[in-house]
């Protein structure tokens, strides 16, 4: 595997938090479509296309993608299991918010953001303690 001499492992603790949104997403469009272009990346998070480019190096640096330029974005099997940790992850932290009572206005956004910031052992205290509450 090549790495440049960059996270030769991408746990969940090693990815930026900031990449596991790109990730998630490029998971969820390759399902859907079974491909993925940076123009949709671009247009479904209302950013720039070169904030895109620049975040798929940085997931191909990590070993968690294959991007080439105007061929589009697929996952390697790393990112794939990555994108499916990420995942649990996100549903854990949202079920532990709701089951807390939380009330926020975009509930799913901050349990994503809290997500890509809890250690696993935080993300387990979570679901044990999600799992204690009434539904």
């Amino acid at each position: 595997m090549e790495t440049n001499g960059k996270n030769p492992t991408a746990s969940q603790s090693t990815i930026p938090p900031e990449l596991g949104t790109y990730l998630l997403l490029v998971h969820d469009l390759l399902r859907e479509k079974g491909y993925v272009r940076g123009v949709e990346l671009a247009e479904r998070l209302r950013i720039s296309r070169p904030t895109v480019t620049r975040a798929m190096q940085r997931l191909a640096s990590f070993g968690l993608a294959k991007y080439e330029r105007y061929r589009g974005i697929t996952l390697t099997d790393k990112g794939r299991d990555a994108a499916e940790q990420a995942r649990r992850r996100y549903e854990v932290v949202e079920r532990f918010l709701r089951s807390t009572g939380v009330e926020i206005a975009d509930l799913q956004l901050e349990a994503r953001r809290l997500e890509g910031f809890c250690s696993d052992e935080v993300i387990n205290a979570f679901e044990r303690a999600a799992d204690k509450m009434p539904q």
